[in-house]
């Protein structure tokens, strides 16, 4: 019997109905009425799936997947291996890369540039696909793609990579062209995603709703509403503010302050709808434009391209001179030409959690929009091409998950494949770091 079964059982009898909702429902809501109420404003419900339901067979899709392995060695470097396919009906694009890295930057600023190398290869293995001539009815990517968009460049300090994040935004941009120029459908799909865009939409109409229920001074609701957005950008000088507000009205700002504690709290967008949709459906799509902090680069680079490379890439700026900087300024000029895009919410059964799924959109740059607003456009073949890929509880996507088991990397491979092969290469054992049974993928 396990030692720590009889503890184990006893903290969970003295408070299981607090954890049972933790785990089951999540943090307590107080404005639980107010989104039940916006949510089911927004919630297209489907009584079935079949006007969407084809036989996966008729329909042509590239799927596209990486995975990565990293360890650290005994002599501080970070050992990695990244691969990627395009997956059709047999494999029709495939990238590896294998390099060690040496930095003293944090752990986590690392294992952002490793994310960053992983993704770009998928979009040169996408990109190589759709030149190669496929044009099939959508190119599915695992994870958002309004996400990968949301990286804000700057020199990486690893040595040999300072320039990283600019080739994937021009790699990126490179897939967003082809694909607008031959019409065919990106979709990023992700499950269980921890974004908050339809939260913070929803919330931003629960707060106008309130405040104009308030009788309050004019300039007072103005600074209300500054708040309101200055919350996810500087909250702490947000809630400074408020409390001033506080002071003179009392009782009055207590619906607002729920309001304002709930934006600045963690609560994932598919907590809400597992909680509060009970049928198949969709939310209805919203457009969604940068982030507060990437608005402001975006802004730096529209009023001085030039001179935002000299300023977040010094050290290659000052290396190679005015052919980097001519370069790098024509990336950074072209993310500015970044499509906004469409995103949403897709519950395909009752039991399970909902899948996120975004594409660009042409008609906006990202520049171009502020806070999420709703937007009409046709969606129908996208619905398609998810409905026929669901395949139950157990994989939300089958050409996504073919392309998973594919590329996915394992532990035991490298042990028994690659690490002996580049022993008898090197003619030398390999020791890794003191760590490396702990190690796990990223």
């Amino acid at each position: 019997m396990p030692i720590f079964l009889g503890d184990f059982a006893g903290f969970i009898d003295g408070k299981k109905d607090d954890l049972r909702n933790k785990i089951l429902k999540g943090k307590p809501n107080w404005l639980e009425e107010d989104f039940k109420k916006y949510i089911n404003a927004h919630w297209v419900a489907l009584e079935s799936l079949n006007d969407f339901l084809v036989s996966p067979a008729d329909l042509d899709v590239l799927a596209v997947d990486s995975s990565v392995y990293t360890n650290l060695l005994s002599n501080g470097g970070i050992f990695y291996i990244i691969r990627s396919l395009a997956v059709r009906k047999d494999i029709v694009g495939k990238r590896l890369k294998v390099d060690v890295i040496f930095s003293r930057d944090k752990m986590s600023r690392i294992r952002e540039l490793i994310t960053a190398k992983m993704e770009m290869l998928e979009f040169e293995v996408a990109l190589e696909a759709l030149k190669n001539g496929f044009n099939g009815n959508a190119v599915l990517l695992d994870g958002s793609l309004y996400g990968r968009a949301s990286h804000v460049p700057i020199e990486s300090k690893v040595e040999e990579e300072r320039d990283a994040l600019l080739r994937y935004f021009k790699v990126y941009k490179e897939l967003l062209d082809f694909c607008q120029k031959s019409g065919t459908l990106l979709v990023g799909v992700s499950k269980e995603s921890r974004s908050t865009f339809y939260r913070d939409h929803l919330l931003s109409l629960i707060f106008d709703e309130k405040l104009k229920e308030l009788d309050l001074e004019e300039e007072d609701k103005k600074r209300l509403m500054e708040i309101f957005h200055q919350i996810l950008d500087v909250e702490k000088i947000a809630f400074s503010k408020f409390s001033k507000l506080k002071e003179k009205y009392n009782d009055k700002l207590e619906t607002i302050e729920l309001i304002l504690k709930e934006l600045a709290s963690s609560r994932p967008d598919y907590q809400l709808i597992m909680n509060y949709v009970h049928s198949i459906g969709f939310m209805r799509p919203l457009l969604l434009g940068p982030s507060i902090r990437m608005s402001r680069r975006l802004k730096e680079y529209y009023e001085n391209p030039k001179g935002s490379i000299e300023k977040y890439f010094p050290r290659l700026a000052m290396e190679k001179g005015a052919d980097f900087i001519q370069w790098a300024t024509k990336v950074l000029c072209s993310i500015l030409k970044f499509p906004s895009f469409i995103s949403f919410y897709i519950l395909l059964d009752p039991r399970d959690s909902p899948i996120r799924v975004d594409t660009p959109y042409y008609g906006k740059s990202l520049i171009e929009v502020g806070w999420p607003e709703p937007v009409n456009v046709e969606i129908s073949n996208l619905l398609k091409v998810m409905v026929s890929g669901y395949c139950g509880l157990n994989s939300y996507n089958l050409w996504l998950k073919n392309v998973d088991e594919k590329v996915r990397l394992r532990r035991k491979v490298v042990d028994e494949i690659y690490f002996p092969y580049l022993e008898r290469l090197f003619g030398e054992k390999i020791i890794r770091g003191r760590g490396y049974r702990r190690v796990k993928f990223l």
